[in-house]
């Protein structure tokens, strides 16, 4: 479609006037990601009148679109707008996208792409709404400035990483020498974050009892009964550093792989804590495993069930491109080379233990 027939099939369906008319910003691009109009309100809110974007592509910058990270938007394929008229779906971000105004200064904004389709389903381009996200971004800021706070340091043999899809996500690295743990809470977002630091806080509780680990998933149930958290379940690996062994129980969590072999680990399992069906557990459930046979990797979905061009990755299939060399910086990389959208959609959580463990 050219830019002419899609302004025309948009006049057809008298959405030029109703779009100029609404109270919220807006935009619209053909397939080239060439901007064919701008609203009155997007006036309002950039300082940019119709001459100065109409007929730009998006890659010429005019907008100049960011991440959180300064990741530009506008000239590849993490655009929102993009990814909603290449899928046909619609796509909402809240307080993530910086785009510059014409004053100079950048503001946040909350996004929502829509594809524009024609009756029999073709994709002729694609309507940006926004809104001004500066209040919001400073608070979602502290947010995520307090949650970063609790992602444990470094340590010589031990790394941890922490990479939310949204900001701020419900993933949870537990570390309180020796015990070591990663947690998968459902859900993402602001609810997810929020359950995460209660859920830490219940783990403190229950790790101040010296527990044997067999009974750490029955602990933790009990625990959250008392916040009648409907809904809520996590998976985990939770664990005690003895020396060059660590102890640990998989609740129903990806394995760990040994990645000096490039092996997943066959972990017994128990299952999800807050379905209400953990138990007391005998010694049986607990997994031993010696860091002298190599350095020992523990994740999140997040990472080991994003979608490449040949389908999800999987543990073996992350096994099979991590070696005894890495570090979680540099798988976190050759995951970003293989996944198939650009868009990170789920929280990528890692850990890595490596033998000798220092003592305290």
């Amino acid at each position: 479609m050219t830019n002419q027939t899609l302004t025309e099939y948009l006049k057809e369906k008298n959405l030029l006037e109703f779009l100029d008319e609404i109270s919220m910003p807006a935009y619209v691009v053909n397939k080239a990601r060439t901007i064919v109009f701008w609203n009155r309100e997007a006036r309002e809110l950039t300082g940019y009148m119709p001459q100065d974007v109409v007929g730009k592509r998006c890659a010429d910058q005019v907008l100049n679109h960011i991440d959180k990270t300064g990741i530009p938007l506008c000239s590849t394929d993490l655009c929102p707008l993009y990814q909603s008229m290449k899928d046909g779906l619609p796509v909402q971000l809240p307080f993530s996208v910086f785009g510059l105004t014409k004053s100079g200064k950048r503001k946040p904004f909350s996004i929502f792409g829509l594809p524009i389709k024609a009756e029999d389903g073709e994709v002729l381009g694609g309507m940006e709404l926004f809104t001004d996200a500066e209040d919001t971004d400073k608070d979602m800021s502290l947010a995520i400035k307090i949650q970063q706070t609790f992602v444990p340091k470094d340590e010589e043999h031990i790394e941890f990483f922490y990479r939310p899809s949204a900001g701020l996500g419900g993933d949870m690295i537990y570390y309180n020498f020796p015990w070591v743990g990663i947690i998968d809470i459902s859900g993402h977002g602001v609810a997810a974050s929020l359950i995460s630091m209660l859920l830490r806080t219940v783990v403190d509780i229950v790790i101040a009892y010296e527990p044997h680990i067999n009974s750490i998933p029955s602990l933790i149930e009990n625990e959250l009964t008392k916040y009648q958290l409907e809904g809520l379940y996590f998976t985990g690996i939770i664990g005690k550093l003895e020396g060059s062994k660590y102890r640990f129980i998989d609740i129903g969590h990806p394995s760990p792989i040994n990645i000096a072999t490039s092996q997943v680990l066959e972990t017994k399992n128990v299952v999800p804590v807050g379905f209400g069906f953990s138990q007391e557990y005998s010694d049986d459930v607990v997994n031993v495993y010696d860091l002298n046979d190599g350095p020992l990797f523990i994740y999140t979905d997040g990472i080991s069930e994003l979608e490449t061009k040949d389908g999800m990755l999987s543990s073996e299939g992350l096994a099979k491109i991590v070696s005894k060399d890495d570090n979680l910086n540099s798988i976190y990389l050759k995951t970003l080379k293989i996944r198939k959208s650009p868009v990170q959609s789920d929280d990528v959580t890692m850990i890595l233990l490596r033998n000798p463990i220092p003592t305290r």
